[in-house]
């Protein structure tokens, strides 16, 4: 029996295209429409980015993308000219451009920045669209601000840093590849001056961020699982043990988990444990529009701290 897939349609008719930003569209992993749960559906302009964490079967995959399709070139021709789609279900995933064309290189806009993405060749494209929450606070709450950026990824909290004023960001991430585009997207933006990029194993460059200490603003955003190199559940605490070193009296934190097994008092109880009282939880933020949750243990947790002031 084919689902149905009005919810999608639905979801296009109301999402905010014109605004020709990069948005999710639908988030069947919030499980609220439990028949689409694996299915997600994003807008990379000028790209409609179609993922499935489940195998579809070709006829069915068919009648998905062609509808979707369709729906694009009756109403928004002009904005969207491409559908890709992704296939996340085991361990390797699968990219294949259905409809349209690219642009090369690709960027896409977020709050007025400029990102580098690649929606064909890699499972992740460049950036986390359930994140541009965490951007906006960064972006907020960086004037003059001195700022580490661990595992930085393509460097979009950096991005949000440098948008919001900071004086410096620093980048640090075990890969050099996605530093490289990261490096790409502060050219882009004019963002050159002030950010640096190091590419090192975090759990073993502790010695090294001590000397740069302190920072204003401490971003933790950890993959969930990077094979031989960091597992969440397992080695986010030596993270943690380590950042009571890098604070000064007004440091904020924003400490941030995306993992489905790790809810959020597990993951505040963790932080208290292992950071030994040198930090105070300010709040949750709330989740980046259209990320729909029905649990909201399961979803991306972003957590805002601050150096604890204790009694003399």
């Amino acid at each position: 029996m084919t689902p149905d897939f009005s919810p999608l349609i639905n979801a296009l008719e109301n999402a905010p295209l014109l605004q020709n930003e990069l948005c999710r569209v639908f988030h069947g992993r919030g499980h609220s429409i439990e028949a689409l749960s694996h299915i997600n559906l994003d807008f990379y302009p000028p790209s409609l980015f179609l993922v499935s964490y489940d195998e579809i079967d070709q006829a069915t995959l068919n009648e998905l993308t062609h509808t979707l399709w369709q729906w694009a070139q009756q109403h928004h021709p002009e904005l969207i000219t491409a559908l890709v789609y992704q296939q996340r279900a085991g361990v390797q995933s699968s990219n294949q451009l259905v409809f349209g064309e690219l642009p090369t290189p690709h960027v896409v806009k977020e709050n007025g920045i400029g990102f580098l993405v690649d929606l064909t060749s890699r499972q992740n494209t460049g950036i986390f669209p359930d994140m541009r929450s965490g951007r906006e606070f960064v972006a907020a709450n960086s004037k003059q601000a001195k700022v580490l950026n661990l595992f930085s990824y393509t460097c979009g909290f950096s991005l949000a840093a440098m948008q919001g004023g900071a004086d410096h960001v620093m980048n640090m991430d075990m890969s050099k590849g996605v530093l490289k585009v990261g490096k790409q997207n502060h050219q882009l933006n004019g963002f050159e001056r002030g950010v640096s990029f190091l590419p090192h194993d975090i759990l073993k460059s502790f010695g090294k961020l001590k000397k740069a200490a302190p920072f204003d603003l401490i971003i933790v955003d950890p993959p969930s699982f990077q094979k031989g190199s960091f597992i969440l559940t397992k080695d986010y605490q030596k993270v943690l043990r380590r950042l009571p070193e890098l604070l000064c009296d007004t440091t904020q934190l924003l400490l941030c988990a995306n993992s489905p097994e790790l809810s959020e008092e597990d993951f505040k109880a963790l932080i208290t444990e292992h950071t030994q009282g040198a930090l105070e939880f300010v709040e949750r933020l709330a989740p980046t529009a259209r990320f729909i949750e029905v649990d909201s243990n399961k979803s991306l947790k972003a957590l805002v701290y601050k150096a604890a002031h204790t009694a003399d």
